[in-house]
């Protein structure tokens, strides 16, 4: 009995949907028909894609590669970024929605017109879409736009073209922002070096006073020729005076203390003595101004040293926030693409919704399974022979 039950199932099914034939066909018909009629009225949705380039990789340069290889802990608010990959939040921000409503005149367009301008610019960012390939570094613009209802042929081909518009209008803003971004970021740092210029000047200025008031105090021309020449004159003198006082022990060998002689060597022993005195104090002459005494030379090598050093460095700082000052400069003035494009977007032959054959057979499938539960639950309700196993078997068929 258990045996011939099994084999009459499906055929007990077979014959309820052929025996509901005409229901299925009533049902599963209108909704492809109407799907495929749907997909002829509805918006039609086309896509334009352009890719750029990823970013040249360029080694930071200038003030803050100088400040960072001296303190490499420290985050350096200026410098060379063009490296940096565009994040996707500023391809989909509202400066640049705005960029393309105003280049291509959206807001004269008929599907825009009518809108507010807050919905408006709404609509413009949600159709723009950014992938970025993280491997590769190449960026995907791409811009989607929809037709209205029962488009004719004249609207599906220039909401196409509109979709490519808006791309490369996308892909020339962005570029926009970009050099207005480095425009404004040479001109703030330009200024910058300007103020330090300014202050780094003042302080070299102050350096030439001091040293022109050391010198003047310590009667200064070139500290090392002077010293130099007051030691060479200080060990001729101090030759000339040791000489002496051997030549007058050996007079005092041959001549009595009082003799004139003695006297005479005495007088010139005393006069190198004094010359020799004097060198070390600072002159040979009262009227000698550019003297230094020796016991101060190793105070005032250090002092003007130090000067020296700091004035050096000044004009070495100076020297290079010129050329920086002179880089920003010529940067601020440039007017050179920043966004390479690999692909420009093209118009699309090819829409990317309704995919009208799709939509058809999930609209048959669909229709078809409801259909079936639907007899399936009416036969039960009726409480025709229909079990349990036969419905597990239906809707194993369904699924299937």
């Amino acid at each position: 009995m258990s045996h011939n039950s099994d084999k009459r199932r499906p055929i007990a099914f077979t014959d309820l949907l052929r025996k509901r034939r005409i229901f299925l066909i009533v049902c599963i018909v209108p909704a492809t028909v109407l799907t495929a009629i749907v997909s002829l009225i509805m918006p039609y949705t086309y896509g334009a894609a352009s890719s750029l380039m990823p970013p040249e990789q360029r080694g930071g340069g200038g003030l803050a590669a100088l400040l960072q290889s001296a303190a490499p802990g420290i985050s350096i608010p200026f410098g060379d970024n063009k490296g940096q990959i565009v994040p996707a939040e500023v391809i989909t921000s509202n400066s640049l929605a705005q960029r393309i409503i105003d280049s291509l005149h959206l807001d004269k367009r008929s599907e825009f017109a009518k809108l507010s301008p807050e919905i408006r610019l709404r609509d413009v960012r949600k159709s723009i879409e950014v992938e970025m390939k993280r491997l590769s570094g190449v960026v995907y613009i791409n811009c989607v736009v929809s037709t209205g209802w029962l488009p004719d042929e004249k609207e599906k081909q220039e909401t196409a073209k509109l979709a490519a518009d808006m791309t490369n209008t996308a892909v020339a803003g962005l570029d926009a922002m970009l050099r207005e971004k480095n425009v404004s970021t040479a001109r703030k740092t330009r200024e910058f070096i300007e103020r330090v210029i300014a202050v780094n000047s003042a302080e070299r200025d102050s350096i030439y006073s001091e040293i022109e008031r050391f010198q003047k105090e310590n009667k200064i021309i070139g500290l090392e020729e002077q010293t130099k020449a007051i030691v060479e004159s200080a060990v001729d003198i101090g030759s000339q005076l040791a000489k002496m006082q051997v030549e007058l022990k050996v007079a005092r060998q041959f001549y009595q203390p009082g003799s004139p002689v003695i006297q005479q060597y005495e007088q010139q022993l005393a006069s190198l003595a004094q010359q020799y005195d004097k060198t070390q104090s600072g002159g040979l002459t009262s009227s000698d101004k550019f003297s230094i005494p020796l016991e101060k030379v190793p105070a005032l090598t250090r002092r003007y040293l130090n000067l020296q050093r700091d004035l050096k460095i000044a004009e070495q700082v100076n020297a290079y926030l010129q050329t920086q000052k002179l880089q920003e400069s010529i940067q601020e003035e440039r007017d050179v693409p920043v966004v390479q494009v690999l692909d420009i977007a093209r118009v699309p032959s090819e829409r990317e919704s309704p995919k009208r054959l799709i939509m058809i057979i999930v609209a048959f499938f669909v229709s078809a399974g409801v259909s079936v539960l639907w007899i399936i639950f009416m036969e039960a309700f009726r409480g025709n022979s229909l079990n349990t196993a036969d419905i597990a078997e239906a809707k194993q068929n369904v699924n299937t």
